[in-house]
C-alpha cells in the first residue's frame, strides 16, 4: 500500500514538472470527475517500417537492447521495477503474455523502456482490444526516467524497435498517445508521422455506459470490444 502511493505521488509530482498549467488543469479536472464519468482521447499511429525505419535524434548516446519474454533475465525484470513506474508483479504479467520490451542503457545504466506486443487482444482502455494483424506490432508503455527526458532516449527506443520488428519480417508498427501527453507527441511530430486515427472513449460509471467514438477512420477497423 506504502509503495503503491509512493509510486503514484512520484507520477504526480513528475507531472506537474513535465506538463503545461492547461493540460494540468484538464488532469485536475479528470480527476475530480472520476467517481462519475472518464474519459481518454488518443491520437492513433500506423507506421510502415517496410519504407524507412525511424532515426534516433538523441542528444545522449543510448545503446538498446530487445529482450523477448522467454529471454529476459531475472536480473532485467528486477531493473525494470527498480526505476519506479512499474510494480514488480506488472513486469512479470507482461512477459507472462508473451510480450516483448526494449531497454535503453545510457554507461551500461537503464534509463527507459518500451513495450511490444505482437498480437491482438490487448487493451486500450474500457474494454476495447486492439486488432494486430499478421506482420504488425504494438508500441506501448513507453518510459523514460526523469533525469534523462529531454534527450531523445525516446527515439533510439524507437528506432531500434523498428529495426528489430523489420529485420524480423514485420511491415507495420502500431501506437496510441494521450492526446494530453504533449511530450510523448514530439517522436511522431519529429517523425512525420500521419495520425492515423482520433480516439475518443469515456464511462459513465453510475450506468456503466461506455462511449466510443474514433474519427479519420472506423474504430472497428483497428479495436472490437464486446457487442451488447
Amino acid at each position: 500500500m506504502g509503495s503503491s502511493f509512493s509510486r503514484h505521488l512520484r507520477i504526480l509530482r513528475e507531472s506537474i514538472r513535465w506538463r503545461d498549467p492547461f493540460i494540468l488543469s484538464l488532469l485536475a479536472l479528470r480527476e475530480i470527475l472520476r467517481p462519475l464519468f472518464y474519459w481518454h482521447v488518443w491520437q492513433i499511429f500506423e507506421t510502415d517500417i517496410t519504407q524507412q525505419v525511424p532515426q534516433p535524434y538523441a542528444k545522449e548516446e543510448a545503446r538498446v537492447k530487445v529482450y523477448p519474454s522467454e529471454d529476459t533475465p531475472m536480473v532485467i525484470q528486477e531493473q525494470i521495477s527498480a526505476m519506479g513506474e512499474l510494480e514488480a508483479a506488472e513486469v512479470a504479467l507482461r512477459f507472462a503474455r508473451g510480450e516483448l520490451i526494449a531497454i535503453a542503457f545510457v554507461k551500461e545504466h537503464p534509463v527507459g523502456y518500451m513495450w511490444i506486443v505482437l498480437s491482438s487482444g490487448m487493451e486500450l482502455a474500457f474494454d476495447t482490444y486492439w486488432i494486430v494483424r499478421s506482420r504488425e506490432a504494438v508500441k506501448y508503455g513507453s518510459f523514460v526516467l526523469p533525469a534523462f527526458r529531454g534527450l531523445g532516449i525516446h527515439s533510439c527506443l524507437n528506432s531500434a524497435v523498428c529495426s528489430y520488428l523489420c529485420e524480423r519480417g514485420f511491415i507495420r508498427t502500431l501506437s496510441s498517445v494521450s492526446v494530453l501527453n504533449t511530450q510523448s507527441m514530439s517522436l511522431p511530430k519529429h517523425n512525420n508521422t500521419t495520425i492515423a486515427m482520433t480516439v475518443l472513449m469515456a464511462r459513465i460509471r453510475k450506468i456503466d455506459w461506455t462511449i466510443r467514438k474514433s474519427f479519420r477512420a472506423p474504430l472497428e477497423t483497428r479495436f472490437s470490444w464486446p457487442q451488447s
